[in-house]
């Protein structure tokens, strides 16, 4: 159809933009766009009838404020036009924002250029609803599709990390999705592509689905701690680690939130060198919250030197000494250290284990269970102070690090303790003389170490002094 003169330099700004152009098949607001592109081609359709056939002076009318219109559109779309792929994926929000923009800036100008008599074009906004929900459905497609896991990585490498999480988000969001969707495959993306960043999820609150029980029963009991096996994102093998005497209540929600940041913030300053991290917290999966942690490739320290008596002790004690300074460097208390709560990696590395869970077990557990758990299973390491006041400090942990190198060191097995009473240190434990244990490198300096452990709280060392005497 031939373009009358009045309307070429409509026809010219829409055929010189790049807006008009063809779409990228590898977009993924194909549908929002299109839409796009066809309601600009209506809108001049409808210049092109109005003015068919009225005076010079309503043409040119129609034609200026039609140029303004498109050249608004045009404009506002031009930055999302140079964006990359990675960009318009991260900035789904601002783009879809941005188009409907473009909608209304017709909808205005229909109504300045008095066309709504002869044009009803009301139906767009169900049309772009629809739209997004199909550009949404090709989107979590992408990102479900195992075959698509390289191109997501090679798509991040390189990019700021918070549009990265941007990515990750709406991965994590969308993991329960529907019985349609494969949200099996988006937890294997997502989980890949968290390896390959080194960086926890978004929401450490794990309410979607990201890690899930894979037996009946748990496979151990610890305290007031129940240990399950568990699958994160469908691909790693986690301990799912239930608090018994915590209930699962708006106040812990709130306590939780808070401990995510810091364990988030320790994964950052450690990555998984000496700390054992944890990836969340639950509390919508049956009555008591959980925490997720690796799965203990080695099991704990103190049945990884039971079962490996010629492992490197001193190796194993300077491990867990960094470990600990890690924390207190941080203004983070441990809090139940022991060779139980020491994981060992897959390489034999001590990676200290659940820090601060006893402080929150104390705090939001059972009144009537309070301190039971700590007194049933953990009062051989606990200092003479917490006895008398309650209270976690960096020297009751420094008297646990004491404590934990003799229970290594000796490959003691303290199953039956007092409960509620501890005698002073001096009068329990002796300095070992049996030949195999001082063979492990039990000598004078250890025995040194381990009794300033034992100390006076204000006369124990610190643990940097710890880490040089080591």
């Amino acid at each position: 159809m031939a373009v009358p003169q009045w309307l070429a330099p409509l026809v010219e700004l829409i055929d010189t933009s790049p807006l008009m152009s063809k779409i990228d098949p590898a977009a993924h607001n194909t549908s929002v766009l299109e839409q796009l592109q066809d309601r600009c081609h209506r809108f001049l359709d409808f210049i092109r009838e109005r003015g068919q056939g009225t005076n010079v002076y309503e043409q040119k009318r129609l034609v200026a404020g039609a140029k303004i219109t498109l050249g608004n559109i045009i404009s506002r779309m031009k930055k999302w036009h140079l964006k990359s792929l990675f960009e318009l994926f991260v900035n789904q929000i601002e783009l879809v924002a941005a188009i409907k923009d473009c909608h209304l800036e017709i909808d205005n100008s229909i109504a300045r250029l008095q066309l709504t008599a002869t044009l009803d074009d009301s139906h767009w906004q169900s049309e772009f609803k629809a739209n997004i929900g199909r550009d949404r459905a090709k989107i979590l497609c992408y990102l479900s599709d195992i075959d698509n896991t390289k191109s997501i990585i090679t798509m991040t490498k390189g990019k700021q990390s918070n549009d990265i999480k941007t990515i990750m988000a709406i991965m994590q969001h969308n993991l329960l999705g529907t019985a349609d969707d494969n949200t099996e495959g988006l937890g294997n993306n997502l989980y890949h592509l968290q390896e390959s960043i080194g960086i926890l999820l978004p929401k450490m609150h794990l309410q979607h689905g990201e890690a899930r029980r894979v037996a009946q029963h748990p496979v151990k009991a610890t305290g007031p701690i129940d240990i399950w096996e568990g699958l994160y994102l469908n691909e790693q093998k986690v301990a799912i680690k239930t608090l018994r005497t915590v209930r699962s209540t708006p106040q812990t929600l709130q306590r939780f939130k808070r401990e995510a940041e810091v364990w988030n913030k320790v994964w950052g300053v450690d990555q998984e060198r000496h700390i054992l991290p944890i990836y969340g917290f639950c509390q919508n999966d049956g009555s008591f919250p959980y925490v997720v942690t690796p799965w203990a490739q080695n099991g704990t320290a103190n049945t990884y030197v039971a079962d490996n008596p010629d492992v490197d002790h001193r190796a194993l004690i300077r491990g867990i000494s960094v470990g600990i300074n890690v924390l207190h460097t941080m203004s983070i208390i441990h809090g139940d250290l022991k060779g139980a709560n020491i994981a060992i990696d897959a390489d034999g590395n001590p990676l200290l284990a659940d820090f601060g869970f006893a402080k929150i077990v104390e705090d939001l557990g059972d009144p009537m269970s309070r301190g039971s758990g700590l007194l049933g299973t953990s009062a051989r390491w606990l200092a003479p102070e917490w006895f008398e006041n309650g209270k976690f400090t960096t020297a009751t942990d420094v008297y646990a690090f004491g404590m934990t190198i003799f229970e290594l060191m000796t490959h003691a097995t303290w199953s039956t303790v007092r409960r509620w009473h501890r005698p002073p240190t001096s009068q329990v434990l002796q300095r070992p003389l049996d030949e195999a244990i001082i063979e492990r490198g039990f000598d004078d300096h250890l025995w040194e170490v381990i009794q300033k452990c034992w100390d006076d709280p204000e006369k124990r060392p610190n643990t940097i002094q710890l880490v040089q005497m080591l």
